[in-house]
């Protein structure tokens, strides 16, 4: 995420961190983000945790042997044949990637696959052993709460429909005792409490020192920012909004360093009579004038290299890299006559009726730069200005 979308994101990420993640939901976009970061990892924590529960749970085909013999071939095409299958197929879906609803879901129901084939096969089997078989079922909601860990909503409903099967699954046993089901049904009630609470703690921690590690994230780009908007300040002229003389001499010292533009034409401008203008229109009109020259230089440039800077009062230059001294002259004239064809009224002007520049012209090696060539440039101004103005010199 760049850091300007991140730091916009401040004031979300102090009231979260102020209020709590209620509900361990974040707003729209935290929430989004917060997936959007952390689904690589969770995806990859999903896909060992599944891998790990196929192997544990194929595992327990010798215990089916050893207590449930009665339906071992069962067992085996319960295991091996629909619940292991399932499983491989959610590891490759996770690897291709999902929504994150999509993710949590899948996994709750196969947890809860997992755990009902097992309750299954202990209602099948009428093996005088097959009680002792109960207590593993705590193993499904230990995996789903704590080892893979859901998310809270997802393990809640996943824990509740565990006991809820294995209740109905009792009603069906009348040959166990009632103290026996009491015991077997408060382990797993308690197991899943105990396991829901340290799921509930884990998530909220783990969304707290996301929104930690965000919030510092926040303020760094907010520095980050407010350091670019600095230096972006500093080397722009505040009324204009184009570059300042800072910013004229730093542009003159790269372009000396670089081979790639062997000279640069400087094209040095003067609004004619501009006091005047001010003591007849007022300051506010005098910055509004120097604004629409402004636009109107800037407007003009063709490419992307050029540059205009305002160095003065009602000084303005124009860098042109690579540029002849011809082509410059043809420039600096276009842009003298987009000003004067503006049509800016100038009644104080004794040399039109309208706000009009002149200009001077010089172009040599970018290595002279800064001095040289834009001294040539201010003498060529100098020269347009006793020439009697609106006009170009060089």
């Amino acid at each position: 995420m760049s850091d300007q979308r991140l730091a916009q994101m401040g004031g979300d990420v102090d009231a979260t961190l102020r209020d709590g993640p209620r509900w361990l939901r974040f707003s729209p976009g935290l929430e989004a983000l917060f997936e959007h970061e952390t689904s690589a990892a969770r995806a990859r924590q999903l896909i060992i945790g599944g891998w790990l529960a196929m192997i544990l749970y194929n595992a327990f085909l010798l215990t089916d042997y050893l207590v449930l013999p009665d339906i071992f071939n069962s067992a085996v095409v319960v295991r091996i044949g629909i619940v292991t299958p399932s499983t491989l197929l959610f590891i490759a879906l996770l690897k291709r990637g999902m929504s994150p609803w999509v993710r949590e879901a899948l996994e709750a129901a196969f947890t809860l696959l997992a755990a009902i084939s097992v309750m299954m096969l202990i209602s099948f089997s009428q093996s005088p052993l097959a009680a002792y078989y109960h207590t593993s079922l705590a193993l499904f909601i230990l995996f789903g709460n704590v080892v893979i860990r859901l998310r809270f909503w997802y393990a809640l409903t996943t824990s509740l429909a565990i006991v809820v099967a294995y209740i109905a699954v009792l009603g069906s046993h009348a040959d166990i005792a009632y103290p026996v089901r009491l015991i077997n049904t408060v382990t797993l009630g308690s197991c899943a409490l105990f396991t829901l609470f340290a799921n509930y703690i884990l998530e909220h921690d783990l969304r707290h020192s996301y929104l930690r590690g965000l919030q510092e994230r926040v303020r760094r780009a907010e520095l980050a920012a407010s350091n670019i908007e600095l230096t972006r300040l500093s080397h722009s002229d505040p009324l204009t909004g184009i570059a300042n003389r800072r910013e004229l001499d730093r542009y003159l010292k790269a372009l000396s360093e670089t081979p790639l533009y062997g000279n640069v034409a400087v094209i040095a401008f003067d609004i004619d009579h501009f006091k005047p203008y001010n003591d007849r229109y007022g300051h506010p009109a005098g910055d509004h004038c120097l604004t629409q020259v402004a636009l109107i230089l800037h407007g003009r440039l063709a490419r992307s290299v050029d540059r205009v800077a305002r160095t003065g009062g009602e000084e303005f230059v124009v860098l042109l890299p690579g540029a002849s001294q011809a082509a410059a002259l043809v420039i600096a004239d276009g842009l003298r006559q987009a000003v004067e064809d503006a049509a800016i009224p100038h009644a104080a002007s004794p040399v039109a009726s309208v706000v009009t520049l002149s200009a001077g012209v010089a172009q040599g090696p970018s290595k002279d730069a800064p001095s040289a060539v834009l001294a040539r440039a201010d003498a060529a101004l100098y020269r347009a200005k006793q020439a009697g103005r609106n006009r170009v010199s060089d």
